[in-house]
């Protein structure tokens, strides 16, 4: 996109020293003295971007800093006399897009360590297993923005990505935290995007032990808390309640999902279980019925799904058949669960845990879905089998299920992918896009 672009190369290097922008200047200024934006970039009175395309038109920011783009994009977008409908989606987009960046250095060391270190070769899977993870929660946060309402003639436009309505946070000043996705004061800007309170809930809860492993991987490969890698992580980890992407926001998510376990908010009658159109992630998102992109009707398409596989034949798409039956098998029993209890509350255990299985159901589903879109496309590395086995094999085993026997081990694609990636410079999001820097 133009504007990812043009934004890049405003935000310069960040390893210049002398960038305003960059690494050093950012953590420098600490959270209180974050540098205005450029002037280059007022867009002011512009048609604000389509919800769907909005996290990638300011992922170069999301990937620089967690706290600036808090104070240019999360918090103005959000605190907006009419926000911004995918404005709460902006820092869970902006957490993956920091821990891709983590990942992207920490492939590099252990590619080049594993060429005559033996040893360091053990930490390939476990990076290969990151990358599946954080391309299951990119497919999940794509699809909750492409079903947020197309925003509307008064909303704020991302002008300069910071230049702000009256009254509005500039850069350096930061307000309380946003609410939760789909929660808290802003829910009805939302309020036809539920699969909101899913990411809201499991970006945080899935980054925090990704970021674990990072931190992993570095330390056992000999970087301590003084290099640039560690003080990168720790950093994200610091700035996550800046951009609403921390424990305390998944809690509040997770409170929105189970208070929606029984509402209306199920699959509408008639319902196929087949939304095709809005796995098309690099397509304008489509218009939808009331109910058809809620987490309920999301989930609803693992039958559909893995009956289509079945048809397939090939061993890759066979063993993604069983998985996806075993996933639909779960369904139902939750539906089961659910529908057990007439009312269910946050305070109930019980009722956390029926949400939490919710949540990685919607996730598989999304993994599947965002799969088969793709596979139309040659030669393109979502539509194969690796990338979709090992993160439903992953979201398989949180759900404490067992994986069906002769699941294949998929890593070691996954992790070509991986370091391709990494020695070309070219991001972990799902449109591949090259990087500058």
């Amino acid at each position: 996109m133009q504007y990812a672009v043009r934004l890049e190369a405003l935000l310069g290097d960040p390893r210049d020293r002398a960038n305003p922008y960059g690494r050093a200047a950012l953590w420098a200024a600490g959270h209180d003295a974050l540098p205005a934006p450029p002037a280059e970039l007022t867009v002011a009175g512009k048609t604000p971007p389509a919800p769907w395309e909005l996290a990638r038109a300011l992922r170069p920011l999301l990937r620089r800093d967690l706290a600036l783009a808090h104070a240019w994009s999360t918090g103005p977008l959000l605190h907006a006399v009419v926000p911004h409908p995918a404005a709460a989606l902006l820092g869970p987009a902006a957490l993956l897009a920091s821990a891709a960046g983590v990942l992207r250095g920490a492939t590099r060391i252990v590619d080049g360590l594993s060429r005559y270190e033996p040893g360091a070769g053990q930490w390939q899977p476990v990076l290969a297993a990151v990358f599946a993870d954080l391309l299951a929660c990119e497919s999940l946060t794509a699809l909750a923005l492409r079903s947020c309402p197309a925003a509307g003639p008064d909303v704020a436009a991302p002008d300069a990505a910071g230049q702000h309505e009256a009254g509005q946070p500039g850069a350096g000043q930061h307000e309380a935290r946003p609410d939760a996705p789909g929660c808290g004061a802003h829910s009805d800007s939302l309020g036809a995007a539920p699969l909101a309170a899913v990411v809201g809930y499991l970006v945080p809860l899935l980054l925090e032990e990704l970021l674990g492993d990072l931190e992993l991987v570095l330390n056992e490969c000999g970087f301590d808390a003084d290099t640039l890698e560690r003080r990168t992580l720790a950093k994200i980890l610091d700035d996550r309640k800046f951009a609403g992407a921390d424990w305390a926001a998944a809690r509040a998510a997770q409170a929105c999902l189970v208070r929606g376990l029984n509402s209306a908010d199920r699959p509408p009658p008639g319902w196929q279980g087949e939304p095709a159109a809005l796995f098309r992630i690099g397509e304008a998102a489509p218009a939808a019925a009331p109910g058809t992109h809620s987490p309920q009707a999301l989930a609803a398409t693992l039958p559909a799904a893995a009956r289509r596989l079945a048809a397939t034949g090939t061993a890759g798409t066979v063993a993604l058949a069983r998985l996806g039956r075993r996933l639909s098998a779960e369904q139902r029993a939750l539906r089961a669960a659910c529908a057990a209890a007439p009312v269910h509350e946050p305070a109930d255990p019980a009722a956390r845990a029926l949400a939490d299985r919710q949540a990685l159901l919607v996730l598989a589903a999304a993994v599947l879905g965002v799969r088969e879109a793709a596979a139309a496309t040659p030669e393109s590395f979502f539509g194969d089998t690796d990338w979709t086995l090992l993160a439903l094999a992953r979201i398989t085993g949180r759900l404490a299920l067992p994986l069906p026997d002769h699941t294949p081990q998929t890593w070691p694609g996954v992790w070509d992918e991986l370091a391709r990636r990494a020695t070309n410079g070219v991001d972990y999001d799902l449109y591949a896009t090259r990087l500058p820097w």
